[in-house]
């Protein structure tokens, strides 16, 4: 299980601190042996499996409503 402080970027295994999210999901992967969610579409990693659905989820939602707005202009 990733654990992970929002606010501080903090590894709750030996709590070091990073800027971005992105260095912490390395640092866990590289360090911890911790595997992440990845998009299968974009490549996008993400510490819990329920971010990376939230993410398919949104981005498939994006992608209806572009269709949608598209066939609506074409008259």
């Amino acid at each position: 299980m990733i654990l992970f402080i929002p606010e501080r970027k903090q590894c709750e295994h030996c709590h070091e601190k990073f800027n971005k999210l992105d260095n912490l999901i390395e640092h866990l992967k590289n360090v911890h042996h911790q595997s992440v969610s990845k998009c299968h579409n974009c490549g996008k990693e993400f510490l819990h499996e329920k971010d990376r659905l939230h993410h398919v989820r949104e981005e498939n939602e994006r992608k209806a409503d572009a269709r949608r707005h598209s066939k609506t202009g074409m008259k």
